[in-house]
């Protein structure tokens, strides 16, 4: 079985973003001089979607000639991989390869874009994600799977049942309904658990010495209300110092997909099959 995100395949993904009508209008996009200043700045993507991975590059591009130290923590590698990111030379393949990064998965190279950007404007590139294995145990094992050093954080973070019912209505629509009942808290905990890594990855980053922390994630991994930023608020980080942009299709759902966020940004729809038919076959 493969573990989220993998499980959660980029075309998947795509269907989180439907909402209702009559829901509120999406956020207007913070003016630049906000992006840049955000100490911690997370960018969503629907993952198979080149023009999301476009766009960020070209912000990371304008953010980062600024000057400011930046680290760039990507869900795609693991956070054990830093080491070997840092002695890796500063080039899109050697540092992919550095940390391990699942071509096949993440169907490189989709986000060399991003590692383009990101070394062209001088800043260091880290690894957010726990490793399969923690996440294979996290949904097969439960609580008792629960990486060590992340406990902190969990406990540390506010989460009660609307929020779980929440996270498991996503993980249930987003694997169209086929999932097995009895897997669905295992796979929650598994997404909470990359959540906390990711927030301690740019917590370290911010701690070693960047300005300025940006997060290239999926869009879950992203929200205001149920991912990352809740673990950094937990740890100290005032929400003001957070900022959080979804990157979205056009087409796909009601303005209510953009809640989660601080602002969105969409771009045209990427040509897929049919992702529930792929999944359910699967």
């Amino acid at each position: 079985m493969r573990s989220i995100p993998f499980l959660l395949t980029a075309a998947v993904s795509a269907l989180l973003l439907a909402g209702c009508a009559g829901a509120p209008r999406e956020a207007a996009a913070p003016a630049d001089a906000a992006l840049a200043a955000a100490p911690f700045l997370l960018l969503g993507e629907v993952h198979d979607n080149p023009a999301h991975h476009e766009a960020r590059a070209a912000l990371l591009a304008k953010l980062l000639a600024d000057g400011r130290r930046t680290t760039v923590v990507f869900e795609q590698m693991g956070r054990e991989r830093d080491a070997a990111l840092a002695a890796a030379p500063r080039e899109a393949e050697a540092q992919s390869q550095a940390g391990q990064l699942d071509r096949q998965g993440w169907r490189w190279p989709l986000h060399k874009p991003l590692f383009d950007a990101a070394l062209a404007g001088g800043a260091q590139l880290r690894g957010g994600n726990i490793t399969r294995e923690q996440a294979r145990a996290l949904v097969r094992e439960g609580e008792s799977a629960w990486p060590a050093d992340l406990a902190p954080l969990k406990s540390g973070t506010p989460w009660g049942e609307p929020q779980q019912q929440a996270l498991l209505a996503d993980i249930e629509q987003g694997h169209c309904n086929a999932m097995p009942a009895r897997m669905l808290p295992g796979m929650a905990l598994a997404q909470r658990g990359r959540d906390a890594a990711m927030a301690q990855a740019m917590l370290k980053a911010r701690a070693d010495g960047a300005e300025r922390v940006v997060l290239i994630a999926g869009n879950g991994h992203v929200r205001r209300d149920l991912a990352v930023p809740l673990y950094l608020q937990a740890a100290g980080v005032p929400a003001a110092q957070i900022l959080s942009r979804g990157y979205l299709e056009e087409g796909s759902g009601s303005p209510a997909a953009a809640a989660p966020y601080d602002s969105v940004q969409r771009a045209a729809k990427a040509q897929r099959e049919d992702p529930c038919a792929a999944f359910i076959k699967k």
